[in-house]
């Protein structure tokens, strides 16, 4: 990922976003600590599957103008879940009849491609102690930050491996990633869009 670091041109960009605002000092990608407004507008975290196996990576991905998610479940059992972009609704789910694929090293980071040149990249940030959260955040085409990163994570779950994110439209994002919660491991599917963006007016499940 080409990101230039040190580079800080902000928008004055009025969105919403799960956790984060002004103030709240949460840190960007480059490590620096960014008090403007959230970058990115989140959504409502959907549950995709709520029987996962945590250990394999989630490998997201997009057919037509669908959403396409890979990921392990018990068992040693990969399954495959597509949804619908606007709603994220689950449109169907199930085993391939394939052992789930090997594990491999993933980057810090994933990063999609939007409209415009811009692009937004999601990461977690945490430790083993106080638990992991996934995050969001814009940047223009030249590498300088939009805004602040947003949680896009809920906050009562702790996230396992790096969120996935891909765009049917190049405008609405999917991140999608594994959680613990209350001692289960589940699949969760968040929307968000880059506040730059002009989601005005369209009804999405970004819309609350």
């Amino acid at each position: 990922m080409n990101v230039k670091l040190g580079l800080i041109g902000v928008l004055g960009i009025v969105g919403c976003a799960s956790t984060g605002g002004p103030g709240s000092g949460e840190r960007d990608f480059s490590g620096a600590i960014r008090r403007d407004v959230p970058s990115v507008i989140v959504g409502e975290a959907r549950v995709v599957d709520a029987k996962v196996n945590p250990v394999v990576q989630v490998r997201a991905s997009t057919e037509g103008d669908g959403v396409m998610l890979r990921f392990g479940r018990p068992g040693h059992a990969e399954a495959v879940a597509r949804l619908d972009p606007e709603s994220l609704h689950l449109v169907s789910v199930e085993e391939n009849g394939e052992r789930e694929a090997a594990s491999r090293p993933s980057p810090d980071a994933a990063r999609v491609q939007l409209d415009g040149g811009r692009f937004i990249v999601c990461w977690k940030r945490g430790d083993a102690e106080s638990g992991y959260r996934a995050l969001a955040q814009e940047f223009k085409g030249d590498g300088t930050p939009v805004g602040a990163p947003a949680v896009i994570s809920p906050p009562d779950v702790d996230v396992m491996g790096v969120p996935q994110v891909v765009t049917t439209d190049g405008r609405h994002v999917v991140a999608t990633f594994a959680v613990s919660s209350g001692g289960a491991f589940q699949l969760l599917a968040v929307p968000i869009a880059g506040a730059g963006m002009d989601v005005s007016g369209e009804s999405l499940a970004l819309r609350r």
